[in-house]
């Protein structure tokens, strides 16, 4: 069969897209791998080297592709390339396209936060905010909601890591730092009196600015990208993060984690992860955002034991469970 994946990201805080689609697309596709893959974008900055990387093919849309024209572009690529099926992974999209799109193929929606109203043949949403379930929408949508459908790195469910705990601290807020936290961490890190031992992790889409080159603090190590995220948290006793993704991956690795939030949509993660007592919720960057950092470097132990990392709420197996989904639908 052959897959389309619809999807966007790249450098474009003021639209709100990091890479959390793109990874979260690349991981279902790895699940999907017996089915030729297509991947149709519009890139915002680094998704084509990171689908290179990946060995996926794609096309490209010119990034703010209106709707019609994302329409017209969408169904010449599906009837050129004979598309079983299109999973849409992209933030904005409307049931104008959704519906437009079903009348030609089978059509795959993932979406986020409480927004499951929408017309396809299936529906995917691993928001933290849903207890698992399957339900109908007003659509008849199948729709596959809460934390044990989030589509994580297919690593994390091939290898139990049992690393010990080498790095203190480790910070990473997804492929881009949409809101240059990261200066803000270094510093607030700079200025506390207690030293911890710290690896930031900079993500491929992050440019490198003065204060990241003068690093110079032996307790802080700043990385590029690594090729095992997973390897990296797993060594760490604590970490900061986005309320994207990351948040999942840091919930699955049971390390007990902060966020300090790249998008206002993004609060609305961070205040479920707190409910749940597993993440704390910094907000938003703001100017009381080194003071809330200090005070967790201050009283680390104690932070790091009050929160309840040892609940098995995302295990890794999301894309697994989507893609049994998606070969009945192909199957049908």
């Amino acid at each position: 069969m052959k897959i389309l994946f619809r999807t966007s990201g790249g450098r474009i805080p003021e639209r709100q897209l990091g890479l959390g689609h793109i990874y979260r697309c690349i991981n279902l596709s790895k699940e999907l791998h017996s089915h030729e893959i297509i991947f149709l974008i519009e890139d915002y900055g680094s998704v084509s080297s990171i689908l290179k990387k990946n060995n996926l093919k794609f096309s490209k849309l010119k990034p703010g592709t209106n709707e019609n024209m994302d329409i017209k572009k969408s169904i010449k690529l599906i009837e050129k390339n004979k598309v079983d099926l299109v999973i849409v992974d992209k933030y904005g999209t409307t049931n104008k396209y959704f519906q437009a799109i079903k009348k030609v193929t089978k059509i795959v929606i993932v979406s986020d936060l409480r927004n499951i109203q929408f017309d396809g043949d299936l529906l995917i949403n691993g928001f933290i905010g849903y207890k698992n379930k399957i339900i109908h929408n007003k659509y008849g949508t199948k729709c596959l909601l809460g934390p044990k459908y989030q589509t994580i790195s297919r690593k994390q469910t091939k290898k139990n890591y049992q690393h010990r705990k080498k790095i203190d601290l480790i910070a990473t807020f997804g492929g881009f730092d949409s809101s240059n936290i990261i200066p803000v961490l270094i510093d607030s890190l700079d200025h506390n009196s207690k030293k911890i031992n710290t690896k930031i992790i900079l993500g491929p889409s992050t440019k490198k600015n003065k204060k990241l080159i003068q690093q110079k603090e032996q307790h802080i190590s700043v990385i590029q990208k690594t090729p095992d995220l997973m390897k990296e948290i797993s060594k760490a006793k604590f970490g900061f993060c986005g309320g994207g993704i990351t948040s999942y991956e840091f919930a699955h690795m049971k390390v007990p984690f902060a966020i300090i939030s790249q998008y206002p949509h993004q609060l609305i993660v961070s205040k479920e992860w707190q409910k749940l007592g597993i993440g704390l919720n910094l907000g938003l960057l703001n100017k009381s955002t080194p003071r809330k950092i200090q005070r967790i470097v201050n009283n680390f132990n104690k932070i790091r034991n009050d929160l309840k990392t040892n609940q098995n709420v995302v295990d890794g197996l999301g894309s697994k469970r989507i893609a049994k989904e998606i070969h009945k639908l192909l199957n049908h």
